[in-house]
């Protein structure tokens, strides 16, 4: 961090993460609007995995500002890695952004009276399709999970474009997270099991079955993997249930557009979709946090928003941004079409030690979709990682 010599601004660093969506709209607001912000900042870019489990303290001793996922928020602040940004950002400012989040998008960076992140992109599990494969197929979208498997097993049957999941680890348990939301569970909420056995074992089943039929390269398959494929290829149509990203959605952004809408129901409707998205927040290593806190209020703001933020690549966490018409006129309606869904979320718990629990949660149900262990022993051992860890870091709580 350091002034800029061509300009006397100062030149903060930042770390964010490897799609279009992460970069994309920091790096061109950074380049093509330098006059609307209070500083430079040189941005690093890190990988979908890193941004999920890359370790804070090393981010955070490296960098100024960074975006990172909410599960995180919780050990930010009992680390003290980060500034809270209520510190430093008005509470006038606060209360908009809290009245105009999507779903808990802006309570999900919150720890204890704290806010350590604003939500600068809001996501979450909603359902992808290609419409013209629909329609060209005489298929229609599922609307329940049995309607899912039983559509799978049909195009397989056919030889026609399939139903996919995204199976790789992490996915595999942000897919059991949304379908146990769906049936109105409340995982890891008694520090004890993660969900009632029996439904456990019933989604992780339902989940192996549905995977049968979609292609074999899934098992390796982020939402990005699997987005590209669909939006590239005519060899699948459809996936329930994985995070949305409107670029999908943009004409030209790949060979063909992607229609986003609600994930199947379990009989309660269209809940429970897993709540991603990304905030941003201003680390202890940054020695000019209150011009880092201007920087972030800007790029929040409804005006950029639901303006220069998505129209450079990004996905809005504004609320203002996903009631745009010509934002959605621009992205084929993904805003209006998932607002709902994003609105019913499940959020992911943030106490401190979660970070372990999700990345270690998705290698071992991993193993039982991938046929290396049984469902029943994944499901013991996923419990178990749960309350050790939850021992682990009582000492914070």
């Amino acid at each position: 961090m350091g002034p800029d010599s061509s300009n006397d601004k100062l030149t903060l660093k930042g770390s964010t993460w490897g799609h279009e969506r992460g970069y994309a709209p920091l790096i061109n607001l950074n380049k093509d609007h330098a006059d609307l912000f209070p500083a430079n900042v040189d941005w690093d870019i890190r990988t979908l995995q890193q941004f999920a489990d890359q370790s804070m303290s090393e981010l955070a001793s490296k960098y100024d500002l960074i975006v990172f996922d909410h599960p995180w928020t919780g050990e930010i602040s009992v680390k003290e890695y980060f500034y809270p940004l209520n510190d430093f950002i008005s509470p006038e400012y606060l209360k908009e952004q809290s009245k105009n989040s999507v779903g808990k998008s802006y309570q999900s960076y919150i720890w204890k009276g704290n806010l350590y992140g604003l939500q600068i992109d809001a996501a979450g599990h909603v359902s992808a399709a290609r419409t013209d494969l629909l329609k060209a197929n005489n298929l229609v979208k599922p609307k329940s999970w049995q309607e899912v498997l039983q559509l799978a097993k049909d195009q397989k049957a056919k030889g026609g474009p399939l139903v996919a999941l995204s199976l790789d680890p992490v996915n595999i348990w942000c897919l059991f997270m949304t379908m146990a939301a769906n049936q109105k569970l409340n995982p890891y909420s008694d520090g004890v099991q993660v969900v009632p056995r029996q439904a456990g074992i019933e989604i992780l089943n339902l989940m192996i079955e549905i995977g049968k039929f979609g292609p074999t390269q899934a098992y390796e398959w982020n939402p990005i993997h699997l987005l590209d494929a669909l939006s590239s290829t005519n060899d699948l149509f459809y996936c329930p249930s994985l995070f949305g990203y409107s670029n999908y959605s943009v004409s030209g952004f790949r060979a063909h557009r992607v229609e986003f809408g609600e994930i199947p129901s379990s009989g309660f409707g269209a809940i429970g979709g897993i709540l991603g998205g990304a905030g941003i927040g201003i680390t202890k290593s940054c020695k000019n946090p209150e011009i880092a806190a201007k920087l972030v209020e800007i790029l929040g703001s409804p005006a950029i928003q639901s303006s220069l933020y998505a129209t450079s690549g990004g996905q809005s966490g504004h609320r203002s941004a996903w009631l745009d018409s010509k934002l959605n006129d621009y992205t084929n309606n993904f805003y209006k079409n998932t607002l709902e869904n994003l609105d019913n979320s499940y959020l992911r718990p943030t106490f401190p030690g979660f970070i372990e629990i999700q990345s270690g949660s998705g290698d071992i149900l991993a193993e039982a979709v991938y046929g290396k262990t049984s469902v029943e022993t994944a499901l013991d051992a996923v419990d178990k990682l749960y309350r050790d860890t939850v021992k682990e870091w009582s000492i914070y709580s």
